[in-house]
């Protein structure tokens, strides 16, 4: 049994959902995330829609969206969420590369629990954040 599923894990891990319904980055990133021992991928998605479901039901410490239409009422969502007392999960949202001027993006970028990263950068910033120290969350 994987030592980030059993019921009393032996060490902290970081728990992800991967959200990608424009295909930006869900298999090549999620194949690099699955072999960190310290990473437990617990959902991974191409629906908005099962985005949320997933949330409610998973409880990640780190969602991973790209961003489009769709991407863009869950992440808010998600970060109006937090006053409502629910977990708050750090916000990663994957670009398309070239985007460099999208309404409402920039303040979001703000928030101390959000990233804005190109798919490539992903798996260094996971990496630095949540497996930096060990046992705490990413936060």
């Amino acid at each position: 049994m994987d030592a980030c599923a059993s019921p009393v894990p032996q060490h902290r891990c970081t728990r992800l959902m991967l959200v990608d319904a424009d295909g930006l980055f869900l298999d090549e990133v999620g194949g690099a995330l699955r072999g960190h021992e310290e990473l437990v991928v617990v959902a991974a998605t191409r629906s908005i829609e099962d985005a949320y479901d997933f949330a409610a039901r998973h409880t990640p410490d780190v969602i991973v969206i790209g961003w489009g239409e769709g991407s863009r009422a869950f992440v808010h969502a998600t970060l109006a969420g937090r006053s409502a007392g629910l977990p708050d999960p750090m916000v990663v949202i994957v670009l398309r590369r070239g985007i460099t001027s999208v309404p409402g993006l920039m303040s979001l970028s703000l928030l101390p629990n959000v990233a804005l990263l190109m798919p490539d950068q992903v798996d260094r910033l996971l990496r630095r954040n949540c497996l930096a120290k060990p046992g705490e969350r990413a936060h």
